[in-house]
């Protein structure tokens, strides 16, 4: 259920300080891995060679601006940043500092996004939508300012599984364990961030949703996209990962409509 305009703006405010948290931990060196990993290694897209060429691109949610540093360095002729965090808005600017004559970053929501209708070649919104107040009105302003014929790429958590059981069984003791002694845990389990990411992710964050890939799919219909494309990784060996990780993690490309 939509929340009210405060309720939305506190909610944002505290998600983005969360992720900044996370991002600023991050060198140069491992974020630039990271972006790497996220782009190249985890869920590659399977669009052609050269396809960001000159696009005109929005990535809603920026983060650590890990995606906008691979649409720049494909060749992207503007990309566009939002995000509801100041800390993340500073990182993506600072970290992606060798293109800032085709960055443009702007703190905005996904939920009203500051551009007109029909803006956007490529819109690319990745773990972003299952944290807001409204996930559907974050895909009806997706879809928005897309361009007919562009491509959309959007990432959620998908329900079901052991390991979301695991979550949210822990997510009951966020409000008693303080995010500082839990980043003492992380630095002693693993020196990689994207370790600490992951479970500060997991713990903290105000929202947390999850869906089934049916109901994605059902977002993608109602706006009449005709080849609606699942692009996570496959399930592993002997079966194991389905009753591990239930869905998955659900990350869509599709076309909007001519």
């Amino acid at each position: 259920m939509p929340q009210p305009d405060d309720d939305r703006h506190q909610i944002a405010t505290i998600t983005g300080k969360l992720y900044a948290s996370i991002w600023d931990r991050f060198s140069k060196e491992e974020w630039e891995r990271f972006s790497n990993d996220h782009f190249y290694r985890w869920s590659p897209l399977p669009v052609p060679a050269g396809f960001f060429r000159n696009k005109i691109c929005l990535d809603a949610g920026c983060g650590s601006g890990r995606a906008v540093r691979t649409l720049l360095l494909e060749g992207a002729g503007k990309v566009c940043a939002i995000d509801a965090g100041s800390g993340c808005i500073r990182n993506t600017r600072e970290r992606n500092a060798d293109h800032s004559d085709r960055l443009e970053v702007q703190l905005a929501s996904v939920l009203d996004i500051p551009y007109p209708d029909h803006t956007f070649d490529f819109v690319h919104c990745d773990g972003v939508l299952h944290h807001t107040t409204d996930p559907h009105q974050g895909f009806r302003e997706l879809h928005r300012v897309l361009k007919p014929g562009g491509t959309m790429v959007i990432a959620v958590y998908g329900k079901g599984g052991l390991m979301n059981l695991a979550i949210y069984s822990a997510r009951l003791f966020r409000h008693v364990i303080p995010e500082s002694w839990t980043w003492a845990i992380c630095k002693r389990l693993s020196r990689n961030p994207v370790t600490w990411y992951a479970i500060m992710d997991c713990m903290y964050v105000p929202i947390r949703e999850n869906y089934r890939d049916s109901d994605i799919r059902a977002w993608f219909a109602a706006f009449g996209y005709p080849d609606v494309q699942r692009l996570d990784s496959t399930w592993g060996p002997y079966g194991m990962s389905r009753w591990m990780k239930g869905e998955g993690y659900l990350k869509f490309l599709a076309r909007k409509p001519q």
